[in-house]
């Protein structure tokens, strides 16, 4: 079963980050998401979603989806090495929290 969220969709819950990752990896935080699906009263993230530490959100959900792409999961990808490492307290997705703009995250892996 795939669940689309769009239009004027609002999931209400209460918001969690957890703290950026030690492995030498830039902290940083989602900074984008949905216009028109919310979080935690913030935009919720998808794939295609920019990491401040730099990168965009490449892994997702296989079956949910914002706006048309994957929601963005703890435990998502950057293009770039990094993983989003927070989301929220009580809206999970196959089990793990969503992300959303504001969440915490690696960015880029110091070379």
């Amino acid at each position: 079963m795939k669940l689309r969220l769009g239009m004027a969709a609002l999931i209400l819950a209460v918001g969690y980050a957890a703290p950026a990752s030690a492995d030498g990896a830039a902290p940083g935080v989602v900074a984008g998401g949905s216009p028109d699906v919310a979080v935690n009263g913030r935009p919720a993230a998808q794939t295609g979603a920019a990491v401040t530490g730099g990168g965009v959100i490449v892994g997702g959900s296989p079956n949910v989806f914002i706006n048309g792409k994957p929601a963005a999961l703890a435990g998502s990808a950057t293009d770039c090495g990094g993983v989003v490492v927070g989301g929220s307290a009580n809206v999970l997705v196959n089990g793990k929290p969503l992300a959303s703009a504001g969440t915490a995250a690696t960015g880029c892996p110091a070379r």
